[in-house]
C-alpha cells in the first residue's frame, strides 16, 4: 500500500468521525499549545526585559548595600551590613586603576515637583547624583547641563529634570534658568534629560530629576548610597570589578574567608538572574504540556482501540483479499499519528494567536522561535507512534475468521 493511499484512507477515516477526532485532539491541542503560548510569550518578553535591564551604561556595574534581591533563599532576611558611603567613592576613584568612572547614586520616590501654579503628581524619582551619574546610567542631557562637581561639592540647589516633569510644569515655557521647589525647598533647573520612554512594565523613565547628592542628603538624611562604576574598556570589566571588591573589603574591614557584605551587579548579571527565573516558569509550562500531551495520548490510543473494534469486520475482509499485516499495521499507524499531527498544527495555531494577542495588549515584541515549532510537531508524531502502536498492531494481528464473523 503506498504511502499516498494510506494518508488518503487515514484523513479520509478521521473526516468520517469529525467530531470525534477533534475531541480526541483536545488534549494534544491544549498541551501543543500551552508549550508554544509560554515559549513565545516569555521570549517576547525577555527580549524586552533585556532591553529594560540595561539601565547602566557600557562597561558599568553597580555596588549597593544589598542587590536587586534583599532576600535570600528560604525567604530568610540577609543580615545587616552597614551602609555604603561617599569615602568608599573617594577610595575606589584613587586606588583602582581599571576604573574609568566612579559616582554615587541614592534616590527618593514618591516626590512633587512644583513650579508656580503646577504641580506633579507624586511619583516622581528624586536621585541624589555625583556627576559621572549620567554616563553610568546610560542618560544625556537633551538641553542644558548636567551636574558638576562644584555643584555637589558647594550642595548647589540645582536640579536636571526628566522630560514628564517638563511636559506636566512647562507647557509653553523653556524650563532652563527656572526655579522649581522640591520638598519647599527652591531649585533652579539647569538642564533636561533626554527622553527615554517605557519600560516593559508601563512605568515611565523620564518621570525623574536629578540633584547633587550632597544636597539630596540635606533633604533626607545619609542613607546606603549606590556606588556606579565605569570600566575603562570591555576587556578591563572584570579586572576592575575585582579591584572594587578588594578596596571594599579593605575598607569595610571584611575578614578573609568572609562574604562580601555587599552586593555587586551588572546588566549581565540582570539578564542572566532574569534568564534563571524565566527558565523555571518556561520549565513548569512546558511540564503542564506534557501532561496534557500525555492525557491527549492517552484518548488517542483509546480512540484507535474503539477504531479497531468498530473496523473488526473491514480488517477481516481486507486480509482475505490479500492485504498482508503490515499494510494494517502501517494504515492504523497512520490514522493515530495524522490524528496527534492536527492536534499539533491546532495547538500551534492557537498558542501563536494568543502570543501574538498578549504581546499587541501588552506592547512586547512578538517572537516564535522556530525550534518550539519543530520540537512541537516531532513530539507529536512521537505521541502519535506511541499512542497509535498498540491498536495498530492489535488490528494487524486480528484473527481473520474471527474478524469475517465479527457483527
Amino acid at each position: 500500500m503506498l504511502l499516498i493511499e494510506i494518508l488518503r484512507t487515514a484523513i479520509d477515516q478521521l473526516l468520517a468521525n469529525r467530531m470525534r477526532s477533534v475531541l480526541t485532539t483536545l488534549g494534544i491541542v491544549i498541551g501543543i499549545g500551552t508549550v508554544i503560548l509560554i515559549v513565545s510569550v516569555l521570549e517576547g518578553f525577555r527580549g524586552s526585559i533585556e532591553r529594560d535591564l540595561n539601565v547602566l551604561g557600557a562597561n558599568t556595574f553597580q555596588v549597593q548595600q544589598y542587590g536587586p534581591q534583599v532576600f535570600s533563599t528560604g525567604g530568610r532576611r540577609l543580615k545587616p551590613r552597614k551602609k555604603l558611603t561617599l569615602d568608599l567613592v573617594k577610595a575606589i576613584r584613587e586606588r583602582c586603576p581599571s576604573v574609568k568612572f566612579v559616582g554615587a547614586e541614592v534616590y527618593e520616590g514618591g516626590v512633587r515637583i512644583a513650579y508656580e501654579g503646577e504641580e506633579t503628581n507624586p511619583n516622581v524619582f528624586v536621585f541624589g547624583a555625583t556627576p559621572e551619574f549620567a554616563v553610568n546610567n546610560g542618560r544625556f542631557i537633551a538641553d542644558g547641563r548636567f551636574l558638576t562637581e562644584r555643584d555637589v561639592r558647594i550642595r548647589a540647589r540645582v536640579v536636571v529634570l526628566g522630560m514628564d516633569v517638563v511636559d506636566r510644569l512647562f507647557t509653553y515655557e523653556d524650563p532652563i534658568g527656572k526655579t522649581v521647589r522640591i520638598k519647599g525647598q527652591k531649585f533652579k533647573v539647569v538642564g533636561i534629560f533626554e527622553k527615554q520612554g517605557s519600560s516593559t512594565f508601563g512605568q515611565s523613565r523620564d518621570n525623574i530629576a536629578a540633584i547633587p547628592i550632597t544636597t539630596w542628603q540635606l533633604l533626607w538624611g545619609k542613607r546606603s548610597i549606590a556606588i556606579t562604576v565605569m570600566a575603562r574598556s570591555p576587556e578591563l570589566f572584570q579586572q576592575a570589578q575585582e579591584e572594587v571588591i578588594g578596596v571594599l573589603r579593605k575598607e569595610r574591614k571584611v575578614p578573609p574567608g568572609e562574604e562580601n557584605d555587599f552586593d555587586i551587579f551588572s546588566n549581565e548579571s540582570l539578564v542572566e538572574s532574569f534568564n534563571q527565573t524565566a527558565g523555571k516558569i518556561q520549565l513548569g509550562g512546558i511540564l503542564l504540556g506534557i501532561i496534557s500531551l500525555l492525557v491527549g495520548g492517552i484518548g488517542v490510543m483509546n480512540i484507535m482501540l474503539v477504531s479497531v473494534t468498530e473496523r473488526t469486520r473491514e480488517i477481516g475482509i481486507r486480509r482475505a483479499v490479500g492485504a498482508r499485516r503490515a499494510h494494517i499495521f502501517r494504515q492504523f499507524l497512520t490514522e493515530a499519528i495524522v490524528l496527534c499531527l492536527m492536534g499539533g498544527i491546532l495547538g500551534i495555531i492557537g498558542g501563536i494567536v494568543l502570543a501574538g494577542i498578549i504581546a499587541l495588549l501588552l506592547q512586547w515584541p512578538m517572537a516564535i522561535p522556530a525550534w518550539s515549532v519543530v520540537a512541537a510537531v516531532l513530539t507529536t508524531t512521537v505521541v502519535g507512534l506511541i499512542s497509535g502502536f498498540y491498536p495498530a498492531y492489535k488490528a494487524a494481528y486480528l484473527n481473520v475468521i474471527d474478524a469475517l464473523r465479527y457483527e
